[in-house]
This record gives C-alpha cells, sequence and structure tokens, in this order.
C-alpha cells in the first residue's frame, strides 16, 4: 500500500518542480520491518528522508533505536534528517558526531521543553528566567484571542508545560499547581512563583512518554 501510494504521489508531481519529503518511524511493530520500508523509499527521489527511529507502538517511550538508523545512513539513497529525543545542546552534539554525514535535524518535543534550544545549539547563549517569562505571556495571550475560554486555553499551556517543567530544579509541586488551575489567573500565578523560587537547568534532559 504504500509503494503504490508514493508511485501515485510522483506521478502525479513527475512534471512538476515540487519536491516531497517524508517522515517516518521505522515500523509499526518490529523494528525488522523498516528494511522493507528503506527497500520502498529508495524506490522514489525523496527530497528528504526524515526518520524518527522508534516503531509506532513505543510513541515516545523506549530510546530511539541508533542501529536501526545507521542502517538508514549506510543503505539510504536519499537524504536523511534524524528525528528523536533532542533535548539538549549535548544530545545535538552526540548525534552529530555519531552521525556527521547526516546533516540535518528535526526537532520537535525538545523545543517545546527548551523554546531557545536552537540558539544555544549554536552560540551556546543560554535562556533566561525573562525570556521564560514572556514566552509563557505571549503564548497566553495569542491562545487567548484565537480560543473561547480559560479551559482550552490551560489545556494548551498544562502540556507544554510537561516538557517545560523539566527545564528548572524542583519543577514538580509548581507543574502540579498549573495542572490544577482552573483560570489564566491561577495559572501565572503558579509560573510565577516557580520562576522567583526555582533556576533554570540548562542542559536538561526528558525522557520518556509524558502526555
Amino acid at each position: 500500500k504504500l509503494d503504490a501510494f508514493l508511485d501515485r504521489v510522483y506521478e502525479h508531481f513527475a512534471n512538476t518542480d515540487m519536491k516531497v519529503s517524508l517522515k517516518t518511524r521505522i515500523g509499526k511493530e518490529d523494528p525488522e520491518e523498516f528494511h522493507e520500508l528503506l527497500r520502498i523509499f529508495n524506490q522514489y527521489p525523496v527530497s528528504e528522508l526524515i526518520i524518527h527511529p522508534r516503531i509506532r507502538t513505543d510513541f515516545y517511550k523506549n530510546k530511539p533505536n541508533l542501529t536501526v538508523f545507521q542502517e538508514a545512513v549506510d543503505k539510504s539513497g536519499n537524504p536523511l534528517c534524524y528525528n528523536g529525543d533532542i533535548f539538549t545542546a549535548m544530545d545535538y552534539r552526540d548525534m552529530t558526531d555519531r552521525f556527521p554525514t547526516v546533516d540535518s535535524v528535526m526537532l520537535g518535543r525538545g523545543l517545546i521543553a527548551n523554546p531557545g534550544l536552537i540558539r544555544h545549539i549554536k552560540d551556546g547563549s543560554e535562556l533566561t528566567k525573562e525570556e521564560i517569562r514572556t514566552y509563557n505571556y505571549r503564548l497566553l495571550e495569542a491562545y487567548q484571542k484565537a480560543l473561547s475560554g480559560d479551559k482550552f486555553v490551560l489545556f494548551k499551556m498544562k502540556e507544554m508545560w510537561i516538557y517545560m517543567g523539566h527545564m528548572f530544579t524542583n519543577h514538580e509541586k509548581y507543574v502540579k499547581k498549573m495542572k490544577k488551575s482552573q483560570t489564566v489567573t491561577d495559572f501565572k500565578i503558579a509560573l510565577e512563583q516557580l520562576l522567583h523560587e526555582q533556576e533554570i537547568i540548562q542542559e536538561a534532559g526528558f525522557s520518556g512518554d509524558k502526555r
């Protein structure tokens, strides 16, 4: 089905300048599935093959399977992009050192946890508490304009802090207060308490499925 789908896609764009990138996991239930997936991908001129080296049933549990990603590095006929568990500048350096021929990386949850991560990777600049405050207040304002009622706004903010909380020392009780908040005002109080009483951990890691 995948092969047939891609055949139709590339046939449709054959006479255009459109580029098609693909994002994939390494299988649904077993990493062994990736051998066949890669064979199929190699039949097409994929502009970038973005690989998150977990199987679908992992969700975000377990560790990325770097052995299988190495197989892609060795055998892919298309440019590769790595995706998965890059939460710190050290994570990024470890990945690029291990796979020096892969010059493209996709960041997902790492940017939710630390919105200054790209800057920190590039030049070592550290995120400040004031930047965290400004970022949160601007995001709150934007959500309040786009969504109706505190309930939906807070759902977005609470989900973000599942990840962002790990950037702070002793964050647990403050994030718990955020999760229990019923109004934006209550959320802001918990946020200000955290910023006042705890410190940022610049190389804070994150692991596991905390959704």
